[in-house]
């Protein structure tokens, strides 16, 4: 219920536009209904998944053999999205202010299997992105269970899991066994999930001398993971997985890395307030930076576009850039000593705070009629 509650959003203007996106995810259902292509919205490949989502199939098989496609449509196209979309403003908000949250959020589901929003833009400036349509090319978001079922259960999961604050005398017992049983949901995504949670479990849930509580922490995960791992087979073959990625390593990895040292440097962050504020993030990012390494490396063998097309491509990719978007919208001050007072580093601070919390209005509801554009059936006009 907690959960549930904090999903409204508060800023009357931002729920009501939450309500256009609303309205574009019924014209794409009523879009499909008509084009009776709602059955191809619910296919499970558990061979491309490596471990088996026995949860995920269940669903899914349950789903097709009711005969009540077009009735379950209406949760895969409008039901799961618009939540998505709710619980991503809410995890986005953790982090930056709400009117980048909201663009975040809108961003997020924004994906498409072949189609993106940078070719999008340069169809609009040529003027031709009413050509080549066609309702084969639906958002990614919609297909059930991945990523939608899949994305569904993180965010709620990664949403209490962010909002505990402090040290608490509560076991969270029921928390460790969903967040192991969410392998069984995808067991890629829940690498991330179980290393969010088990973070913390040890560094903010409990005091330094619980050890016990930890331990047991990771023997109930230990059971509720046991038998997927063990009675299970990885669902693909090892020889043919390996996909290197080095566009998302650049683009999502490092490039958030050095923009985070440069702002850290020309703004003066306080590494106490990065540790309070964007702990997860960092964490996921360095995780992510690991598992890239050791696929590289031929330690773990696995197709990282697979890996992309989940949890990674609609929250924890564009997280990566919420601490710039707070480093820059700090109000410059002009030190007197150390790298922050040269001239470069008062001038980069000042343009960018310019750009990010001047221009914030132009920026803004310019993104947001290119993102509702962009999530439009636009085919309906042709």
């Amino acid at each position: 219920m907690k959960i549930i509650s904090s999903l409204y959003i508060k800023q009357r203007s931002l729920f009501y536009l939450s309500l256009v996106y609303l309205i574009i995810l019924l014209v794409w259902y009523f879009t499909i209904l008509n084009n009776s292509t709602a059955e191809t919205l619910f296919e499970a490949y558990p061979d491309t998944f490596y471990f088996k989502p026995y949860i995920s199939i269940y669903f899914t098989e349950l789903i097709k053999n009711s005969q009540l496609i077009n009735a379950f449509a209406i949760f895969a196209v409008v039901v799961i999205p618009y939540l998505i979309f709710m619980l991503l403003f809410r995890v986005y908000s953790f982090f930056v202010e709400s009117k980048y949250a909201f663009l975040f959020s809108l961003l997020s589901v924004s994906v498409y299997n072949e189609k993106n929003f940078r070719d999008f833009l340069y169809d609009i400036i040529q003027m031709n992105f009413l050509e080549n349509l066609t309702l084969e090319e639906v958002p990614l978001i919609f297909t059930f269970p991945f990523p939608s079922l899949s994305t569904l259960m993180f965010l709620a999961l990664m949403v209490f899991i962010i909002s505990i604050k402090k040290k608490e005398n509560k076991a969270y017992w029921g928390t460790t066994i969903l967040t192991a049983l969410f392998f069984y949901i995808n067991a890629l995504d829940a690498i991330f999930i179980l290393f969010l949670w088990f973070f913390v479990v040890f560094f903010v849930l409990y005091e330094k001398n619980k050890i016990k509580l930890r331990i047991y922490h990771f023997l109930i995960a230990g059971v509720v993971l046991a038998p997927g791992i063990l009675n299970n087979t990885l669902a693909q073959n090892y020889q043919d997985t390996t996909q290197y990625d080095y566009y998302n390593l650049v683009l999502y990895n490092i490039i958030p890395l050095l923009l985070s040292v440069l702002f850290f440097k020309i703004k003066r962050i306080d590494p106490r307030e990065v540790w309070f504020k964007f702990k997860y993030i960092y964490l996921f990012l360095f995780l992510e930076i690991i598992i890239n390494l050791f696929v590289y490396s031929g330690l773990f063998i696995i197709d990282l576009d697979i890996m992309n097309r989940q949890a990674l491509q609609f929250v924890i990719h564009l997280l990566y850039y919420t601490p710039i978007i707070y480093y820059v919208s700090r109000q410059s001050v002009n030190y007197r000593f150390g790298s922050e007072s040269n001239k470069l580093s008062i001038k980069l601070s000042n343009f960018f705070f310019n750009a990010f919390v001047k221009s914030k209005k132009l920026i803004f509801y310019l993104l947001l009629i290119l993102l509702f554009l962009f999530n439009t059936p636009l085919i309906i006009f042709v």
